[in-house]
């Protein structure tokens, strides 16, 4: 066995820690939902188009995330792909114009609408990596931003404005709100002395998973009512949402009472991972209960792989 071959698992793995690998099972999620409310159905190409354009937009922005990062990760994360030599910056670039490339082509495939929310959302991760990452307030903001620009994408690639459900607009605010929190713990996961920001962000968030909880019960109340009793994806979807918030408060509660910041890294990972709960209920409350199971088991690859790769 040569040494190419030993070092063929090693380059395969660096690449999976340079794109955070557990985190690209949150990804789909945002789409999926968007399309379904306004679609509601999942047999055209174009439903393909926005996962996949979706997903290399998210590569593109983490790799190039990593670029612009590289002397700061060599002062703080000397082990991260980059500044420890495991890739090299040229290669790095190379796979950032192909995933960012690929997002607008796929994009452009679902029409004008969403090849626009693509350029809108290269331009959105653009500015946040060059300029507005480290200012408060502003760099979590930016990301919110994209994560909702991402969403937004699915609802062009439908070619739809008929709304099937009301749900989309609290889950709007709730994912913008929730990727705002979570980011401004993330802004400040490597610096001492932050305790307050981080845990702010992160109980922040255990209140939004309750208030999603309260506002997928009362938006999908109209179907209730048509049916005249809890509908089976409805009581799946506050199945999932009560799991979000028990996650979430035992993510938050293993911070808080044991407080170091080499735990925030996975508690940022953890958080993110919880998005794929917030999915799969988003869609279970519009009423699309097989697809919700699908996301939901995301949440599995999603678990195994974060004891594996690097995910904040």
């Amino acid at each position: 066995m040569n040494d190419n071959t030993l070092k063929q698992p090693l380059r395969l793995k660096s690449w999976f820690s340079l794109i955070r690998f557990p985190n690209l099972f949150t990804v789909p999620g945002d789409a999926v939902f968007a399309y379904l409310v306004v679609n509601g159905k999942t047999d055209s190409p174009l439903f393909a188009c926005v996962i996949l354009a979706v997903l290399s937009f998210y590569m593109f922005g983490l790799i190039s995330n990593d670029i612009a990062d590289l002397e700061t990760d060599r002062r703080e994360r000397p082990m991260r792909p980059l500044p420890s030599g495991q890739i090299s910056m040229q290669s790095a670039k190379f796979a950032a114009f192909i995933f960012g490339f690929s997002g607008l082509f796929l994009s452009a495939l679902c029409g004008k609408g969403a090849l626009f929310a693509g350029l809108v959302l290269v331009m959105l991760i653009y500015g946040y990596n060059s300029r507005l990452k480290h200012v408060f307030l502003v760099g979590p903001a930016s990301l919110a931003l994209c994560r909702v620009t991402g969403l937004v994408l699915g609802l062009f690639a439908a070619h739809s404005r008929m709304l099937t459900s009301d749900i989309l607009f609290p889950a709007v605010l709730f994912l913008a709100a929730y990727i705002l929190c979570i980011s401004i713990s993330a802004q400040v996961e490597s610096e001492e002395g932050r305790r307050r920001t981080v845990l702010t962000g992160g109980w922040m968030a255990m209140l939004l998973s309750l208030l999603w909880l309260a506002a997928g019960l009362y938006f999908s109340s109209d179907m209730m009512d048509i049916m005249g009793e809890l509908t089976p994806s409805i009581c799946f979807a506050v199945v999932i949402s009560i799991l979000l918030a028990v996650s979430t408060l035992k993510n938050i509660l293993s911070l808080h009472l044991k407080y170091e910041t080499s735990k925030v890294p996975p508690f940022i990972g953890n958080s993110i991972r919880n998005l794929i709960l917030f999915q799969a209920s988003a869609c279970a409350f519009a009423g699309f209960m097989d697809e919700a199971f699908f996301l939901l088991l995301l949440f599995i690859p999603a678990w195994i792989f974060s004891k594996m790769f690097y995910q904040s």
